[in-house]
């Protein structure tokens, strides 16, 4: 038998049994009246008990059943139709409005079964209240995220195992708005955690770890509930590779299709299920979480058909599980301070904003308010780098895989807070090329933008020949800013250089702020967008992209990312962004004292070289740049392939040469030398080079 026809019988067996004990009624004086406290019995043969009264259009009623062993109870109210007007487990009913004038019944039951005496008595109080005054009954129509209530025999269960000693972690959030997890073991719609584990290194188990969330039976929401896999790291204990997992959801006698998943560590895995109005259980997507600076799949059509959203006006909305986006669209000017809130009115609503400028790109986004009180989200304060139109995304947390839904506000309007007036007008000089850096917090993020000659415009040199100037370096040595910290170069109208353009972001000092930071990069060339990219660095990291002018004047911009750490007299260059561990072995092979040249172009962005080595030799190895406008960048790799050394610069601030100096090998082994051009994948200098490897301690 299915579990949804084995489910639809027990339904069954519960309303011929309300039948049998209705047509009894007029014998057994089951007619409520208000004010009526009731003694019962339910027993093997007697499952449940059903009462009646009469009632008028808009009364209240108040109910409560109470056990004599604290047996959780559940009261169902219904029409003479057998429609379901309200229902509740464990506690007191309290003023459903009658929608007609017209016979009601009360069912009590014990869906979790009855002592093991096999009787069980209650008291039932009843009271019937007039309807408020003035009132005005109007049929009321739910909206489909809206929760009901379902009768469960034997409840929900969420399970989730996998097989390892990673620590995965579950968490459940109803439709109601509540959640469950081992450090919030018991949601108020009933969800109870069971046990956290693999949480403790000595007691870690990979034999089929398993976690556990379960709704007893009774009455429970409908709707749908979130699943969230964590991949918890242990700082004692660290396990470095993905965790496989599975998630089996059954309800009473019905199971959902598994959910499955993998994680590494750090990541999250977001899903749902969602119990309908009938008590079917039905599965919704699911997969790793994405960066809420990414936009929600398929939002061309929205996009196009933008909302016109009203600054200083509150809007509505709703998200459900079926239409999980809003876009809404407004006309900003250069340089106006905006701020926008999205806050949940309804239901479990996790909010996600994003706020994207004309082409798309995401120029802000906010997922839970920045003071962490609230799963609502805000984007205060953002001064818009240039006029234009504006989208705003109200969606929610996980997007398309999420499954919290409910009604929503969001409200645009100006700055927030009292800002001195130079926040409001920065006065920022307009030009053929501008490239704006805006953050949330009050760290040092420095700006530095090499033009075509390999010349550098930031905060040390403001201003070079090719027409580069430096008009604005937000918090600059931790001097402190009202509001969005903004950093803008530009080159004025009629200087514009064709040629390629590097852009570094460089977080150089975090002034004492903790919180995270998030800057968003914006290019703009003869008034058109050539680049955005929103990023969250941590100290230290150095950020950088590249884009070429073509000499019509059109812009074409590469990829952005991370390409290493500088500070505190240490400098590490980050080799993600080079594919070059499959290349080799096509390694060009060295002899001591062996000079080579090579070139670094746009589409050669890396040469290998390799040498034999003996643990204990001491070998030095120089990159010059000997044409073009190439800074170069230079890596040692030991046999395996990892970084043993690596060097940008030969001597900082004086040449742009790289020079790994003495380096002490530690087996014997093929190493591999990486030459390179400063920003890696990301970089875009190019040019001619010499390359030299020698042996100090020859033979």
């Amino acid at each position: 038998m299915s579990g949804r026809r084995t489910r639809a019988l027990l339904l069954l067996m519960v309303f011929v049994s309300l039948a049998g004990v209705t047509g009894l009624s007029a014998q057994q004086s089951r007619e409520l009246v208000s004010g009526d406290v009731r003694t019962g019995t339910l027993s093997l043969d007697q499952g449940a008990q059903v009462y009646t009264f009469d009632g008028e259009t808009g009364q209240l009623v108040n109910l409560a059943a109470e056990a004599d062993d604290a047996t959780v109870l559940t009261l169902l109210v219904t029409d003479a139709d057998g429609e379901m007007l309200a229902q509740a487990s464990g506690v007191a009913m309290e003023g459903p409005g009658l929608p007609a004038t017209g016979r009601y019944y009360v069912t009590v039951l014990a869906p979790g079964g009855l002592p093991e005496s096999g009787t069980l008595d209650f008291n039932l109080s009843f009271e019937l209240l007039p309807a408020p005054a003035g009132q005005i009954v109007e049929e009321v129509t739910t909206p489909a995220f809206a929760p009901g209530e379902v009768l469960a025999i034997s409840g929900l269960q969420f399970q989730l195992q996998w097989e390892s000693l990673a620590n995965l972690d579950l968490e459940i959030r109803d439709p109601v708005g509540g959640s469950v997890y081992f450090s919030r073991p018991v949601t108020p719609s009933g969800g109870v955690f069971g046990e956290n584990v693999n949480s403790v290194c000595d007691i870690r188990s990979g034999a089929l770890p398993t976690e556990v969330v379960n709704w007893p039976g009774g009455s429970m929401p409908t709707g749908s509930y979130e699943i969230l896999v964590y991949n918890q790291t242990l700082g004692d204990c660290p396990t470095t590779g993905a965790a496989d997992f599975r998630v089996n959801v059954r309800l009473d006698e019905m199971n959902a299709p598994t959910l499955v998943g993998s994680l590494a560590p750090g990541e999250t895995w977001i899903g749902s299920v969602r119990i309908d109005a009938g008590g079917e259980l039905l599965a919704g997507a699911g997969g790793v979480a994405t960066a809420d600076t990414l936009t929600p799949a398929g939002l061309e059509e929205q996009m196009q058909a933008a909302i016109p959203l009203q600054p200083n006006q509150v809007q509505t909305g709703l998200i459900t599980s079926a239409d999980h986006t809003n876009v809404y669209s407004f006309t900003g000017s250069a340089n106006e301070v905006i701020s926008v809130s999205l806050s949940a009115t309804s239901g479990s609503l996790d909010t996600l904003l994003q706020l994207l400028d004309g082409s798309g790109a995401v120029l802000s986004a906010n997922d839970d308010l920045e003071d962490g009180s609230s799963t609502d989200s805000s984007i205060g304060n953002f001064r818009l780098f240039g006029d234009g139109e504006y989208r705003i995304v109200a969606t929610r947390y996980g997007k398309e895989l999420g499954g919290t839904e409910g009604h929503y506000e969001i409200l645009l309007s100006g700055a927030e807070g009292e800002l001195p007036a130079d926040v409001f007008d920065l006065g920022l000089p307009r030009g053929d090329l501008e490239i704006a850096l805006s953050w949330n917090n009050n760290v040092d993020l420095q700006l530095l933008v090499r033009d075509p000659a390999g010349n550098s415009v930031y905060d040390d040199i403001p201003q070079v020949p090719s027409g580069g100037r430096l008009a604005a370096a937000g918090n600059v040595n931790c001097s402190g800013t009202e509001g969005n910290p903004v950093s803008w170069v530009y080159w004025p109208e009629g200087t514009l250089t064709a040629g390629l353009f590097e852009v570094e972001v460089w977080h150089q000092n975090a002034c004492n702020d903790l919180t995270p930071v998030t800057f968003a990069l914006n290019v703009f060339a003869n008034g058109a967008p050539v680049f955005s990219d929103l990023v969250r660095p941590v100290a230290n990291q150095v950020y950088v992209t590249s884009f070429v002018i073509g000499v019509d004047g059109n812009a074409q911009a590469g990829d952005g990312g991370f390409v290493g750490i500088r500070g505190q007299g240490l400098e590490t260059l980050s080799l993600d962004s080079l594919d070059f561990l499959p290349e080799l072995e096509a390694a060009t092979l060295l002899s001591s004292s062996e000079r080579v040249s090579g070139s670094i172009t746009n589409e050669n962005s890396f040469d290998l070289y390799a040498f034999e080595g003996k643990a204990g030799d001491v070998v030095t190895v120089s990159m010059v740049a000997t044409a073009g406008r190439l800074d170069s960048a230079l890596a040692l790799l030991d046999p395996q392939g990892f970084r043993l050394a690596d060097n940008d610069d030969a001597i900082a601030g004086e040449n742009t040469d790289s020079l790994i100096r003495e380096q002490v090998l530690l087996e014997d082994g093929r190493y591999y030398i990486l030459a390179t051009h400063y920003g890696m994948g990301y970089g875009g200098t190019t040019g001619s080079y010499d390359l030299l490897y020698s042996r100090l301690n020859p033979g």
